[in-house]
């Protein structure tokens, strides 16, 4: 598969979404706003969130209804602690990405968490950078302690830090009883 025909249709999709103004400025803590609007041209770690995690969590970061975590507005709680931090690192879908390259991954954690995540983003709150990456990522979760890993982890953001509860939820407003963690 040609790498670039998948960047090239998120990037006119995007690009739509601009042109149509769905993409606003401002996103409050835990809310579902747009992130801010992205560039005329998108840099390679936000071609590196459309080619390997938009397809699940969306273009803008919402992943609603899919039981998926959407991260707009609410991906940046989890740097609110050191365990949370390294928990982004250990997602499996980080931790084994394709992206071998450790910067370029810090980097689209990085877009991910101080883009998508907005306003959720304590305000020193340290990037990642490509060291950090190349150590956690040794250390994957399993699909086995997600579920349970993110219930707790969760918790602890909700009593430490303030987090909304909803955050207990893959996305605002989904059904509890349909929540696995």
């Amino acid at each position: 598969m040609r790498r670039g025909v998948p960047v090239l249709l998120a990037a006119a999709a995007i690009a739509l979404a601009l042109h149509a103004g769905t993409l606003a400025q401002g996103a409050a803590p835990n809310t579902t706003t747009a992130p801010p609007p992205y560039p005329r041209e998108m840099n390679l770690a936000q071609s590196n969130y459309v080619e390997h995690c938009g397809g699940c969590h969306g273009i803008q970061g919402d992943a609603a209804p899919a039981d998926l975590p959407s991260l707009r507005g609410r991906v940046g709680w989890f740097m609110c602690t050191a365990e949370g931090r390294a928990y982004l690192l250990h997602l499996p879908n980080v931790a084994r990405s394709r992206i071998t390259d450790n910067d370029d991954l810090a980097d689209l954690l990085n877009f991910m968490v101080f883009g998508l995540g907005g306003a959720s983003t304590p305000k020193d709150a340290r990037p990642f950078t490509g060291a950090e990456v190349a150590r956690e990522r040794a250390f994957p979760l399993t699909s086995l302690s997600l579920v349970k890993t993110r219930a707790t982890l969760v918790s602890k953001l909700v009593r430490k830090c303030g987090a909304p509860t909803s955050l207990r939820l893959m996305y605002p407003g989904q059904v509890a009883a349909h929540n696995g963690g």
